[in-house]
This record gives structure tokens, C-alpha cells and sequence, in this order.
């Protein structure tokens, strides 16, 4: 390998390390100074610096720590945390990320970078996810990728959780995109997930290893979700939700937008259903989302896009919709009829609630769908 083009490598992940440092920063020392090797020694002889106004929260200044920066140790060590790095120009850097406007000039990762040929479609949503919600982006993201389409989210609380355990329960490759550091486990909860994706997967971020999680760093993270990915899948989000930014910014660069109708006397499902009024393309099946990025659905997944029934419904879920269509509407009431333990019969009625066999009305109360 070329040490010139490594040690150029070296000295732009130095530069995007720098505390306070922006993407339109690096873009100007670049356009100034040529090229890495240029940015740094114009730190290091202090012609270099942060931005006015920025230069007091910045701890320690620039040339400071370009002078004391050991650039192949600073490489070991993250080497040695299994932490990698790729840069823009590089082999393995997501090839549709960097055709955006506000592509990353380098990444950091643990696990592998997705294959250039596979599809990436994001899956994003509420937080605070209603178990609709939540079920259906499991059920969606487990079809897909077993269709071989990489599901790409953001390893939140809600939709993103979800989506990345439908995929890691079909055995497939997902990427986290993450607003910390990928050494940082946020949100704890998905501290065990977070470590399962880096063993079969890939953990994302622009941001240096160590990185704490700030509320100005995931809009700026949802570009980076919706730039690696062919489509936009917004599952159930409210009209303030960052799931309509990832939309935002994917229609800037010209990806698919889809939705997955919602409630609609549901706040969180608010957002979603505004984006099926403009034109967003509707989602009720794994594969309306294949169709739309140009996949064949697998055979073997065509009944499980139709709808048909999983496992738990092939033992019990018919006697769960026999006692809905005979009149019993209330959740506890029809875990009882149909033997079934509280959190089993609320995943099937999400599940029968996304396929369209029943509805939902004010209340929380169920009816079957009329056809």
C-alpha cells in the first residue's frame, strides 16, 4: 500500500477528530490547503483554527493537539478497539452516501461495511412507537432482509429498534447509523443489540470514537441513514418526529419516500399519514417496498407478503380473530378467549392490525375490517 496515500488517510481522520470541527470546515481547509497533508500542517503551524465564535467552547486549541497528535498510534488504537475507518475516494465507502451533498469525509465503523452491490433501504420512526408500530417495522424489516435488502436505521427507542431485530431475526446484515461515537453504547437499551449488529453487521457514525450522544448530532446522522439507502421507509412518526427530516433529506437526493399508513386518531401516526397526502408511496406489504427498489420478491417470502400467517397465528390466531368478529373488542377480554398471555395477543392483534384484518377505533378497541 501507497505510505503516502496512508498517512494522507491518517491525517484526515486527525482532522475530522478535531473538537467542534464541521463537514463545511474540512470542505474549506480542503478547497484552502489542497489536501490533508496541507490542512494539517497549516494546523500544526497554527494557521489553521476553529471558526469565530466557536474557538472558546473548543477545548484545547487546534495546533495544540495537531502538534501532539501521534497519527499512527492514534490509528493502532482504534485498530485495536476494532474500530475502522474509511474516507471518502476510498474503496468500501458507501457508494449512493457519497453521491450527497453532505457526504461524511470519513466514517468510523465496527463490524463490515455493507456490500457496495446490496440494496439499503432505512426504516425510520417514532420513538415512542405504539406496539402497531413497532410490530410492523419488525415484521417488514424481517422480510426484507430476507429478500437480501440491507435495513438500515438508526438504533433508537420505537421503529429503529425494532427494525434492526426483524433483521437480525431473519440472520441478516443491517447497519446502525449511530449520533455518538460507535464506541459509545446510546441508547443503553440497545447496548446488547448494538453489540450483536457489530458482530453480523456494521455500526455507522461520522463522529470520532468517544463521542457522547448530543441532541444536535442525530438530524445530523438522519442524512447519513437516508444517503446509504435506495428508499425511505417512515413506518409511524408524529408531524414534529426526525423520521420527517430522514424523509426530507432523502427526497433531496432524489430517494424514495414510503410510509406505512397509521391511525388516524393516533398523534404519532400523524406525520406518517401527512406524508402519504403528499404522494409518499403506500406501504402494506414487504413487497411494495421491493417493488418500488426494483426487487422480485423471493417465493418462499410470498406468502409472508401477503399477509399470511405467522407461526403464533397458525396455532392460535384464529380463535384470537373468531373473537373479535364475534364482538369482543377489549384487549384483556380477548387475550382470555383465546388463551393467549397479554403480550402475545397484543403482538398478534398489531400484526392482524397491519395486515388489515382488523381495526382499531377510539378507545384502544378492536373490530374486524370491513372488505
Amino acid at each position: 500500500m501507497d505510505l503516502d496515500l496512508v498517512r494522507e488517510k491518517a491525517e484526515l481522520i486527525a482532522i475530522c477528530s478535531l473538537p467542534g470541527i464541521t463537514t463545511r470546515r474540512i470542505r474549506d481547509m480542503m478547497t484552502l490547503y489542497g489536501s490533508p497533508a496541507g490542512a494539517w500542517e497549516a494546523l500544526r503551524l497554527g494557521a489553521a483554527s476553529p471558526p469565530v465564535g466557536m474557538q472558546d467552547s473548543v477545548q484545547g486549541s487546534w495546533q495544540d493537539i495537531a502538534i501532539h497528535t501521534d497519527l499512527e498510534s492514534e490509528l493502532d488504537a482504534m485498530r485495536r478497539a476494532s474500530i475502522h475507518t474509511v474516507v471518502r475516494g476510498e474503496s468500501g465507502y458507501p457508494r449512493l452516501l457519497a453521491q450527497t451533498s453532505g457526504a461524511p469525509w470519513a466514517l468510523f465503523y465496527r463490524g463490515a461495511l455493507p456490500d457496495p452491490a446490496a440494496p439499503c433501504v432505512a426504516m425510520v420512526g417514532s420513538r415512542k412507537a405504539s406496539p402497531y408500530g413497532r410490530e410492523a417495522a419488525r415484521w417488514l424489516a424481517r422480510a426484507l432482509a430476507r429478500s437480501g435488502v440491507v435495513v438500515v436505521s438508526g438504533a433508537a427507542y420505537g421503529v429503529d429498534h425494532a427494525a434492526h431485530i426483524g433483521a437480525v431475526e431473519a440472520d441478516s446484515y443491517t447497519v446502525a447509523v449511530l449520533g455518538c461515537g460507535v464506541d459509545v453504547e446510546y441508547p443503553r437499551s440497545s447496548a446488547s443489540l448494538l453489540r450483536r449488529i457489530a458482530e453480523s453487521g456494521c455500526v455507522l457514525s461520522e463522529y470520532p470514537p468517544g463521542t457522547p450522544p448530543a441532541k444536535f448530532r442525530f438530524p445530523a446522522r438522519n442524512r447519513i441513514i437516508a444517503g446509504v439507502s435506495l428508499a425511505v421507509v417512515v413506518v409511524e412518526a408524529a408531524e414534529d418526529s426526525g423520521a420527517l427530516l430522514t424523509a426530507d433529506m432523502a427526497l433531496a437526493e432524489s430517494r424514495e419516500v414510503m410510509a406505512v399508513p397509521g391511525q388516524i386518531f393516533s398523534a404519532t401516526s400523524r406525520g406518517t399519514n401527512s406524508l402519504l397526502k403528499s404522494g409518499a408511496t403506500v406501504v402494506t406489504t414487504p413487497e411494495d417496498i421491493l417493488s418500488e427498489i426494483g426487487i422480485e420478491s423471493p417465493a418462499e417470502l410470498a406468502d409472508e407478503g401477503r399477509g399470511h400467517a405467522p407461526t403464533l397465528e397458525s396455532r392460535v390466531g384464529h380463535r384470537l380473530l373468531r373473537a373479535v368478529a364475534g364482538g369482543i373488542s377489549d384487549p384483556e377480554e380477548l387475550s382470555i378467549a383465546a388463551g393467549l398471555s397479554a403480550a402475545d395477543t397484543v403482538s398478534l392483534l398489531a400484526r392482524f392490525e397491519v395486515e388489515g384484518k382488523i381495526v382499531r377505533g377510539p378507545g384502544g378497541y378492536y373490530q374486524v375490517a370491513a372488505h
